[in-house]
């Protein structure tokens, strides 16, 4: 499953997004050029959601 991230400018906005991901228990990938943030499990997507929107960011499902 993927989540777009189009505020996420920079390298440093990608490890922000990591860390916080980390924090609640995801595992995913987050990719600058796509502006994306991939995960495996669809049941995940409320915490991703959260995660990013914690860490300052906006998500588009």
């Amino acid at each position: 499953m993927k989540v777009k991230v189009l505020d996420m400018t920079c390298n440093h906005c990608v490890m922000k997004i990591q860390k916080a991901l980390l924090i609640e228990g995801v595992k995913a990938s987050v990719e600058l050029s796509s502006h994306e943030v991939t995960f495996k499990k669809d049941e995940d997507l409320d915490k991703v959601k959260k995660a990013i929107t914690e860490a300052g960011y906006t998500v588009t499902v």
